[in-house]
């Protein structure tokens, strides 16, 4: 299921979380992030067409990590997030991603 609208972060507001937030690297995917005024936290999803080709996949990438930031208690946080997905997701268990998704957030948060 998808991230209600209020959570969805903006075109305008993607643009500046590139050119001015900061970034966690990961095995899988890479985070930019920067802290907002809001008392929620907004989020954009990227998987690009050649980390998986099939929008069926990229789709499940997206599924899982919508997820791993709902069942993590993230969206009280107040953050901009944008992950984009890297080629070397394709073919992980969602627990793996799960785990790591969870564990970079916390990181961020806890910053």
């Amino acid at each position: 299921m998808a991230l209600a609208k209020k959570y969805r972060l903006p075109r305008k507001d993607i643009n500046r979380l590139f050119k001015h937030g900061k970034t966690v690297r990961n095995s899988f995917f890479f985070i930019k992030f920067l802290k907002n005024n809001i008392d929620f936290l907004r989020i954009a999803i990227i998987i690009p067409v050649k980390v998986a080709k099939k929008a069926t996949a990229r789709n499940r990438i997206k599924r899982i990590f919508t997820e791993a930031i709902r069942s993590g208690h993230f969206l009280e946080k107040s953050y901009d997030i944008a992950i984009i997905a890297t080629v070397d997701i394709v073919g992980k268990q969602s627990k793996e991603i799960n785990r790591e998704i969870q564990q970079t957030l916390n990181k961020i948060i806890s910053q």
